[in-house]
């Protein structure tokens, strides 16, 4: 390889790019990927020669889809893709600008930099740590974003993160493993490309887990609309054999068939759950197989039946401050059918008015909410309804009282579940709605303090698990049988009547 002025140059020969001269090499190179032209399947950066397997050439040079997506397994060379692209995009046009996100900086800097800059030589670009950005020397520049602003914290923070990404248009964006990132996130970015540039690209990689971009892009299909420009690749650790240590693969080999299907060939299919999930596979695919839209809408809320005056209901209620999480709201009938639901981004005087819909929609049900955190300006709002109260012992007064609400803690989560699932072995559960079928998938056992032995996965939601979960709290089905058998017996006339 050859340096003049400390500038490189670009050929490409037979697929095979080798750095060596100036940048219009690199423009040209550009020119060529957004016509089809050239499919690379060798790069050599840095005076480092990078042959790649079929589906990273192909991920590599799209430059035509709006966005592309690589999913696999462990070690399938998703990441080393996504970083010569970005070089790639930075480099073949010029003044160009874009953000390279992960969860926080700090994944950022500890993953990604030092694979990143041991790709470049470092005549190309300046690195300011301070302001978070990579500035090259054609002008084009890297933003380094994490995007768990965007996602956590307080609705302020949040706020000021997005008014941060609306004051700029960017060229392309790249994330490194988005399954830790949720929907909103990645359309925010998606309404910033708007840089006058040849290129507008989004580029992620993932790694196989049940989350919106299984849809997305692998169906296809987001809110009933076909989803277009959006290219999905699957690789497989078999795919980089090549490149890694014989005892790592065969160490890989030895484990478990779903973790081999998973992490090593890559598979990304709906029926992926993990050891730890809460649920067992056979209830998920039973209600999957229930799965329906609603009749219509109303006031955000979906409507799956109407209310019938021969039913009882009940309600549960994950309040949330509308900022991190969302708040979910569950309306469940006496033969065990989820009726009704909200789920949304929404603060706490919003959440009652939805509340006190659903309460006069199916004739004042019972109401479950949790009481933690958020509850307890929730309960304050609706304590005029009809509320679950909980029996609580007072040690120091001798004496058990009556408290509003689902107080959740370790022990008080763990007989919520035992409870569903003790309904779910005797079928009396009906769910109908995708999302709460999806979240059932996604909630396993963890040890987190905050989830309380129990809850989503790292970048996925349980709201609507757990509003559900409260409106079967201490529903017996015996109890529900009986009651109806003894409203169907007809009352006994007696012959003789003594007074």
């Amino acid at each position: 390889m050859t340096e003049k002025e400390g500038v490189q140059e670009s050929v490409v020969r037979k697929n095979k790019l080798t750095t060596q001269g100036n940048h219009s090499q690199f423009e040209e190179l550009g020119k060529s990927l957004i016509a089809k032209k050239v499919k690379l399947e060798e790069i050599t950066l840095n005076g480092k020669k990078f042959t790649f397997s079929e589906k990273q050439a192909e991920y590599i040079s799209n430059f035509t889809d709006r966005f592309c997506l690589y999913s696999g397994g462990y070690g399938c060379g998703k990441s080393l893709a996504l970083y010569i692209k970005l070089i790639l995009t930075c480099m073949c046009f010029p003044k160009n600008r874009v953000v390279l996100g992960r969860r926080t900086l700090m994944d950022i800097e500890r993953a990604i930099l030092p694979d990143l800059f041991d790709l470049m030589p470092s005549s190309w670009y300046t690195h300011r740590v301070k302001d978070a950005l990579i500035n090259f020397k054609n002008g084009s520049q890297i933003i380094l974003f994490g995007l768990d602003a965007l996602q956590q914290g307080s609705m302020s923070d949040i706020k000021k993160a997005q008014q941060k990404l609306k004051s700029i248009n960017i060229g392309g964006f790249f994330i490194d493993q988005l399954e830790e990132v949720e929907y909103e996130v990645f359309n925010t970015l998606d309404t910033r490309m708007r840089r006058m540039v040849p290129l507008r690209q989004g580029n992620m990689t993932t790694n196989p887990a049940n989350f919106w971009a299984y849809k997305y892009f692998k169906l296809k299909e987001w809110d009933g609309v076909e989803i277009k420009n959006a290219a999905y690749y699957q690789g497989s650790m078999l795919d980089n054999k090549e490149n890694l240590p014989e005892d790592y693969l065969e160490a890989q080999m030895q484990k478990g068939e779903r973790f081999i299907k998973r992490y090593v060939y890559g598979q990304w299919t709906p029926d992926i759950l993990t050891d730890k999930a809460v649920f067992a596979p056979e209830h998920v695919l039973l209600f999957e197989s229930m799965i329906r839209s609603p009749l219509r809408t109303e006031e955000g809320c979906e409507i799956f039946e109407d209310a019938n005056a021969g039913l009882n209901y009940r309600m549960g209620v994950d309040p949330s401050e509308g900022s991190v999480d969302p708040s979910s709201i569950s309306v469940i009938s006496s033969e065990g059918r989820k009726v009704a639901k909200f789920n949304g981004k929404i603060p706490i005087p919003a959440l009652i008015e939805k509340v006190k819909f659903l309460y006069y929609k199916y004739h004042k049900p019972l109401v479950i909410p949790e009481s933690n955190a958020a509850g307890a300006a929730l309960i304050e709002g609706i304590k005029d309804l009809r509320l679950y109260k909980r029996k609580q012992f007072e040690y120091r007064e001798k004496r058990e009282t009556e408290k509003l609400g689902f107080n959740t803690n370790h022990q008080s989560k763990q007989a919520l579940i035992a409870h569903f699932q003790d309904l779910l072995r005797k079928r009396f559960v009906k769910i109908y709605d995708e999302k709460t079928v999806d979240e059932l998938k996604t909630f396993i056992w963890n040890n987190e303090v905050r989830q309380q032995g129990a809850g989503a996965q790292r970048g996925f939601h349980d709201d609507d698990v757990m509003s559900t979960m409260l409106a079967f709290w201490e529903y017996s089905p015996q109890i529900i049988q009986a009651r109806e058998i003894k409203r169907a017996i007809p009352p006994i006339k007696r012959r003789y009547q003594y007074f």
